[in-house]
């Protein structure tokens, strides 16, 4: 039997059934809070707060939501009952600009009703809906210590592309001083192509999460804004003829800029600094932001520039097309 023909009607109080926005709202939030106590961020924190006071106005309280709070929190996707209370989840959403890419998210099992085949049920009727909505590829994000659910994605055909620490780099710090690297320099606006080039060879499954690699990040104008700055800035390192580093940097209106660093496997560990320090003394006083970066990689280096840790995430996809045997655009059966 599918996991979508477990699905029970609304009125079911127990089992699988699909999400109702405008009623599961606030159940939804709850168990996601409890499922991820202290691994949500202040930005989740705070979507899940807004959740369960909009969702306890009904109807209302869901209109408002879709007007006020991110996609993220009226998504697709499967919630499961005992006793008619939500204590399971597992949301999809859609990629902008990637018909056939799609987010799995927020799957959470509350901790009394775990090892009892739920997430698993939750994640195939999750998987049979994307291939309904003829997704190609499926990805998400677990925490890296979250081994069990990290054994549950794998069992189901997921596979791991990365595994990326989020540092933050806070406002106000002062400039460091520039290391010298021979080679190392602002980027030319006709090597944008090389840049790419090395972007997608090192992350084939995307730059910033959940979009796939897009070569817009580097062929950017560069023109100065309006304000003054520039908005997107890059800089290269090329000691020889290729492009062994590089790092842009990607203005964000009120939380400083967005780092996308990205060095040859050969040179990791031992060009991030020089490649930074120079980036962040190049750009305005007290300039912060944040960066995501290979778990492990530079670590000491990133520290003694300011950055802090924030969240380790492992990234993992399910190409729906190669698991049904079919080829890119084709529909699922």
């Amino acid at each position: 039997m599918t996991a979508a023909a477990l699905a029970r009607p609304h009125a079911a109080a127990r089992g699988l059934r699909r999400t109702e926005p405008h009623r599961d709202m606030a159940g939804v939030a709850r168990v996601v809070q409890i499922a991820f106590a202290g691994q949500l961020d202040a930005a989740g924190q705070r979507m899940l707060r807004d959740m369960r006071l909009l969702g306890a106005a009904g109807w209302l309280g869901w209109a408002l939501g879709r007007l006020l709070l991110p996609p993220g929190a009226s998504p697709d996707g499967f919630v499961w009952l005992e006793a008619g209370q939500i204590v399971g989840n597992v949301s999809l959403l859609s990629v902008e600009g990637a018909p056939r890419r799609w987010v799995m998210a927020n799957m959470a099992v509350h901790p009394d009703h775990r090892r009892r085949g739920i997430g698993r049920a939750l994640v195939q009727a999750a998987l049979e809906l994307a291939a309904q909505r003829r997704s190609e590829i499926v990805v998400l994000q677990v925490d890296r210590a979250n081994q069990s659910a990290r054994e549950l994605y794998r069992s189901l055909g997921f596979r791991v592309t990365s595994t990326r620490t989020t540092w933050v780099r806070p406002r106000g710090l002062p400039r460091p001083r520039p290391i010298a690297l021979t080679g190392l320099r602002p980027r030319a606006f006709a090597e944008w192509r090389e840049e790419w080039d090395l972007g997608r060879r090192l992350h084939p499954d995307g730059f910033w999460w959940p979009f796939p690699p897009d070569e817009r990040l580097f062929r950017g104008s560069g023109v100065p804004a309006a304000v003054g700055m520039d908005w997107t800035r890059h800089w290269v390192w090329k000691p020889e003829a290729e492009m062994q580093a590089s790092l842009s940097a990607h203005a964000r209106l009120m939380s400083g800029y967005r780092f996308l660093l990205l060095v040859d496997p050969a040179h990791r560990g031992t060009v991030e600094k020089a490649v930074l320090s120079r980036a962040l003394a190049d750009l305005p006083e007290g300039s912060g932001g944040m960066l995501e970066y290979a778990a492990g990689d530079a670590e000491p280096d990133l520290w003694e520039l300011g950055f802090r840790p924030d969240r380790t995430l492992t990234w993992m996809v399910l190409e729906l097309a190669m698991q049904h045997g079919l080829q890119p655009g084709d529909k699922p059966g």
